[in-house]
């Protein structure tokens, strides 16, 4: 390589030049990182303000983001707990020491990663502590023959600390909830019935169960009905119900949805505690001539009632029961319009009647004033 001395003398000349170049950039630098200093520890130095409050009132908070007790939050996601422990280490600390975050479980089988629903399942049941449960488990039924899932035993082996439970399960799993559940307030329960030919049966008390919901009555023998203040009764088609109705003395609240079949029905039923009934869907008429009711307050009738004379059955009824209604709600088709009723029932302060008929739509009672309580 021919490097001739004009080539040497204009690299001299260039570094130089580059070395002054550098010389003032790093003296830029230094003045920029005089200047970003304080800033930085201006910024160290502060504390956001809901860094500062105290621990308890951001569990309070936690607890607010949540659905409201017992309803349960999903076990992932954006509306899960576990997302409060993704914002910062402090949030996750608290997050995870608060057992009140983790005592509500929905859980179903139809999720394809069952192992990683086992562990997040043992994660929350060993966080929520020694707190009553919440538990929203839906089995699938499409795989009648394999074992319960793992994540389905865990849950049933916390079973003495459920609160309030939503169950639907096959035949086969129905004996895991068998054992004590001193804490169980409220049950619903749905058992694929198509394979299940024998009534369920409970070991154990269940002193402080008071609302129930129940698909099949004749799940409902192990039932402590006496002591029962709500009871809820879905797609019943023979006369079963009846017979734990007779039982259910205490009931205050009486829900009968889609119960449609009568072959023989039994003799007048008195209940002295009903305030509120609900026949969603069901023979009403037909279904209303067995009662007696004598605390009645609020009733909701519907479904079609074309063949229906409401008239004719709330007199046999408030006759029969001497009761004092306060409300009454009809929805359906039929020839009775809402100012009949109203001069049939004076003494009701609020006759209701609409002729569209979609109860899901209605939020599944349509009382207003506090005499409904939803079901289970």
């Amino acid at each position: 390589m021919n490097y001739s001395q004009a080539a040497r003398a204009a690299d001299r000349a260039r570094v130089v030049e580059l070395d002054a170049q550098i010389h003032e950039l790093q003296e830029q630098i230094r003045v920029l990182q005089l200047e970003r200093d304080p800033c930085k520890l201006r910024l160290d130095s502060y504390r956001y303000p809901v860094l500062t409050l105290p621990n308890e009132i951001v569990s309070e908070i936690f607890v607010q983001f949540l659905p409201p007790y017992p309803d349960c939050p999903p076990l992932w996601g954006l509306d899960s707990p576990t997302t409060l422990t993704h914002i910062c280490c402090k949030w996750r600390e608290i997050a995870l020491a608060d057992p009140m975050l983790w005592r509500s479980l929905s859980i179903n089988s139809y999720v394809d990663d069952g192992d990683k629903q086992l562990q997040v399942v043992q994660a929350w049941l060993e966080r929520s502590g020694s707190c009553p449960l919440s538990i929203d488990l839906e089995s699938s039924h499409e795989y009648y023959e394999a074992p319960p899932k793992g994540y389905l035993i865990a849950t049933f082996l916390h079973r003495e600390r459920w609160q309030h439970g939503r169950l639907d399960l096959r035949a086969k799993e129905v004996a895991l909830i068998e054992g004590p559940m001193p804490l169980l307030e409220s049950l619903s329960l749905a058992v694929d019935h198509l394979r299940y030919t024998h009534p369920a049966t409970m070991v154990g008390d269940l002193p402080r169960l008071r609302s129930v919901t129940l698909d099949d009555a004749h799940h409902g023998n192990w039932l402590p009905l006496s002591q029962l203040t709500a009871l809820t009764l879905k797609d019943m088609h023979d006369t079963n119900y009846f017979i734990l109705l007779q039982d259910a003395v205490n009931l205050v609240h009486l829900y009968l949805i889609q119960c449609t079949r009568l072959n023989s029905p039994p003799n007048n039923i008195t209940l002295t505690r009903i305030e509120t009934l609900v026949m969603l869907d069901c023979l009403g008429g037909q279904t209303l001539d067995l009662f007696t009711l004598p605390a009645l307050r609020g009733l909701q009738w519907s479904g079609e009632l074309e063949d229906e004379d409401p008239i004719c059955t709330l007199t046999s009824l408030v006759s029969r029961s001497g009761c004092k209604l306060q409300q009454v709600l009809l929805t359906g088709t039929c020839d009775v319009s809402e100012e009949s009723l109203q001069v049939a029932f004076p003494s009701i302060p609020k006759v209701t009647f609409e002729t569209e008929y979609d109860w899901y739509s209605e939020g599944r009672t349509g009382f207003k004033n506090g005499l409904g309580l939803e079901p289970t």
